[in-house]
């Protein structure tokens, strides 16, 4: 994007509106055109300004950050980024602001007032950035469905995996995941492992939200655990998860990511390890996001003959990760997320049988 992306800041604290200004404004592609003290004077000045991108807390005096936002996406709708403080308690609010169209979140770093969140600047603008050429037609609130009651406690099987789903995915990914893991069967024969960007001590709460929704179980990954057949591990913020084989079974293995990587989980790391156990038998999917991580993984999968799955232009909120694999003619097949559930299990059929 060539042009100047143009920003509008809804926080009720007078240091943070100055401290993201200032970072905003040093970053050469963004320029702040208005800031507001609270949800109705934010609505006021976006309709008067028309803001490319929107950063909002959730802790705003009178109307809260949720319900402006859900003002937002029905009346004004953009591209909206939520900066605000969470706890491992309350990010559920998290959770609801993806799934009511927030494009993705940064956690302030030191509570509602965080004078240090310089430490945060380049994380605010790469997600400005990455907001900015979001898909405004996927970016709709999401209705979760009812809760599911599962049927056993712990239904993963003793018997040792001879396949495995690796799904990749990054900006728009939380609100993308609820559409298809939700619709996955209790029983799909192999484990599933999730690589999505996110900050850690956020991606437990994700987990139990998945498999609040769920017939398979969801849970965040643990060290040297067990890899079972029917069970979806989503892989902890802050580390990079590795399969391995250890005798006759399968682990985990989390790994703290090397200096300098920006995003973890790490796709490639994940897939990479994945295919060195069970080679074509692995499913790759790449949903929505930006880069490219997970491609080289990809291309190896698809020159092994197996099955490789692309989320459609059509639904990715940001295309980013998904055209690198499709450009690079990695994808098998590409697919909206609303039929992505069913090419997995389908796929799954495919891996297994080759």
């Amino acid at each position: 994007m060539d042009r100047i992306i143009s920003v509008m800041i809804i926080e009720d604290s007078a240091l943070m509106r100055r401290e993201l200004i200032r970072i905003i404004d040093s970053d050469q592609g963004c320029q702040v055109v208005g800031s507001a003290v609270d949800a109705e004077e934010g609505l006021d000045k976006i309709s008067r300004f028309n803001p490319d991108v929107v950063t909002l807390d959730i802790n705003l005096p009178g109307m809260d950050g949720l319900t402006c936002l859900q003002h937002i996406m029905l009346t004004l709708p953009r591209p909206c980024i939520v900066i605000s403080a969470y706890t491992g308690d309350d990010s559920l609010e998290t959770f609801e602001a993806l799934e009511l169209g927030a494009i993705d979140f940064v956690q302030k770093p030191s509570g509602e007032i965080s004078r240090d969140i310089e430490r945060k600047a380049g994380e605010i603008c790469r997600k400005i950035k990455a907001a900015a050429i979001a898909n405004l037609g996927t970016i709709k609130p999401h209705q979760t469905g009812a809760a599911v009651t599962k049927s056993q406690a712990w239904p993963g099987s003793k018997e040792v995996p001879t396949g495995i789903v690796v799904i990749g995915v990054s900006t728009g990914g939380p609100r993308t995941l609820m559409q298809i893991i939700p619709l996955l069967p209790e029983k799909i024969g192999v484990p599933v492992i999730i690589a999505q960007h996110m900050p850690p001590k956020f991606t437990a709460s994700f987990a139990n939200r998945l498999d609040q929704y769920s017939q398979i179980t969801v849970k965040e990954a643990e060290d040297n655990e067990s890899v079972l057949n029917n069970v979806v591990y989503v892989a902890p913020g802050g580390y990079n998860l590795k399969i391995v084989k250890k005798g006759q079974g399968v682990y985990t293995n989390l790994q703290t990511p090397p200096e300098g990587q920006i995003t973890t989980p790490s796709v490639e790391e994940t897939l990479a390890s994945a295919l060195d156990v069970f080679a074509q038998k692995t499913v790759g999917v790449i949903l929505t996001g930006m880069g490219n991580d997970g491609l080289n993984g990809m291309i190896r999968l698809a020159e092994l003959g197996g099955e490789t799955i692309a989320e459609s232009k059509d639904t990715a909120v940001i295309y980013g990760m998904p055209k690198e694999v499709v450009d690079k003619k990695a994808a098998k097949k590409t697919v909206p997320s609303n039929e992505m559930a069913r090419a997995i299990l389908v796929s799954i059929k495919k891996a297994l049988k080759g």
